[in-house]
């Protein structure tokens, strides 16, 4: 099972890029024309290579080291200390997750995740303050990494605008900088907004999809310290490790299989089938614009040759010049035998070439399979 979910395939001609890291990328690179202008940014220090995905002989995550244990929990209690007195929800992201339901280590973590909602922005901000925290953009220029602070209105203005800001909570010293040598271990800890629709529902930020409210009241979790800690659902656990093609989100979803539940796949299975309708509605959507830039190429040419060459001119087509099968069909098109290819034709050609929503169609099978799975 695991082997076919690592052959997950990138959608192809697809609008929404559900990856989580890559999204951090994607987002770094449109932050650079925005930012390249400031007179204050920072640089991001590197954190150290990530052990966490180093697996032993027989399949399993290698025991994280002494140190490694004792960071994760102390970086833990310290999340539950600065939250202490939050007045608006707030929970804690990712793996670390399944580590806390049962008390045990499953893993080493690279970082820590805390998500809220974009209603409760301001009041993050003003929190995160009083505590001696900044929130930061991520971006790239002249080749670094580079860190923006940013204030609630702003990164409310770049979600609004359709942007997936990639935020980090930094320590900061009495004039604003980073503390990049501090010995609080809440420091660079990355951010998530969500959004909530009428109904209370909640709109996840990389790619649209909107799940049921009830799976995001958190699991309160009560630590040695005496204090609370927020986590995520299981589910919501699951959602985001299937949307983050990395080798050990595969092993992470085996280690949550215990804490899914019947609702909980359900919900999976739902939200996948969204994601394949709305991924196959803006392939068709894309597939009619260059539909119609095609049709218009043959009404101003009869020269098959001619033809080809300002067919490639389009930008969603040049994307795969390099894919051997869409050169292939796109020569067929110009072609004598098949100067009268319908729109049906040429939507269903592209649709077996391209297999735009394969990537959740084979995360719906992982899912299927996840289920069966015996956690006896």
């Amino acid at each position: 099972m695991l082997e076919k979910f690592k052959k997950f395939k990138k959608s192809k001609l697809q609008s929404e890029q559900p990856e989580q890291k890559q999204q951090k990328t994607e987002n770094s690179e449109k932050t650079k024309s925005t930012f390249e202008d400031v007179s204050y940014f920072e640089e991001r220090p590197f954190l150290g290579e990530f052990p966490g995905d180093e697996v032993d002989e027989f399949g399993e995550f290698k025991e994280p080291t002494k140190e490694k244990k004792e960071w994760f929990w102390k970086r833990i209690k310290r999340v539950s200390e600065i939250f202490e007195n939050a007045d608006f929800p707030w929970y804690l992201d990712g793996a670390p997750n399944i580590s806390l339901y049962g008390d045990k280590q499953i893993r080493a973590h690279k970082d820590l995740d805390i998500s809220i909602f974009k209603e409760d922005l301001e009041k993050l901000e003003e929190f995160l303050r009083e505590k001696g925290f900044g929130i930061f953009l991520n971006f790239e220029a002249k080749g670094k990494n580079l860190l923006q602070r940013v204030t609630a209105k702003e990164i409310t203005e770049k979600i609004n605008k359709g942007e997936n800001p990639y935020l980090t909570i930094c320590k900061i010293d009495p004039n604003g900088k980073i503390q990049k040598e501090t010995k609080d271990p809440f420091n660079f800890v990355d951010l998530h907004i969500h959004s909530k629709d009428a109904e209370g529902n909640v709109i996840i930020s990389y790619n649209g999809i909107t799940l049921p409210k009830e799976f995001f009241e958190p699991i309160k979790k009560k630590l040695e310290n005496g204090k609370i800690i927020n986590l995520s659902q299981p589910a919501i656990v699951a959602y985001h490790k299937l949307h983050s093609n990395r080798p050990y989100d595969l092993f992470d979803l085996k280690k949550l299989r215990p804490y899914l539940q019947k609702k909980d796949f359900q919900m999976l299975r739902e939200s996948l089938e969204e994601e394949i309708k709305r991924t196959r509605e803006k392939t068709k959507e894309k597939l009619q614009e260059i539909w119609n830039f095609l049709t218009s190429i043959i009404q101003s040419t009869s020269d098959p040759k001619t033809m080809e060459e300002k067919f490639w001119q389009h930008p969603e087509v040049k994307k795969y010049k390099s894919d051997p099968k869409v050169l292939e069909f796109i020569s067929s098109i110009f072609q004598s035998k098949n100067q009268n290819l319908t729109f049906e034709d040429f939507l269903k050609q592209s649709f077996e070439i391209l297999k735009p929503s394969e990537q959740f169609e084979q995360k719906l099978k992982f899912i299927e399979e996840l289920e069966k799975l015996n956690t006896k």
